[in-house]
């Protein structure tokens, strides 16, 4: 098992596309028509060349129950 940081694993793949994971250091809220769906402090940024920058959010930070299950998925 490799004991390589994520972000050192995927800047191997593929040296030419830096990426970067880090504390957003800002509150992060997500509404959907004016519900808030996520709220947090302690949610993380990535950022990757060539892509829009993602936050994750701790799962109790988001409210779980106005989400629904997809099949999409990501590598």
């Amino acid at each position: 098992m490799s004991t390589e940081s994520p972000t050192q694993l995927g800047f191997e793949r593929r040296p030419g596309f830096p990426m970067s994971f880090q504390t957003a250091n800002a509150r992060v809220q997500v509404t959907v028509e004016g519900a808030v769906i996520a709220d947090s402090s302690r949610a993380m940024l990535m950022e990757e060349d060539g892509h829009q920058p993602v936050y994750y959010f701790p799962q109790n930070d988001v409210r779980m129950h106005l989400l629904s299950r997809s099949t999409h998925s990501t590598r």
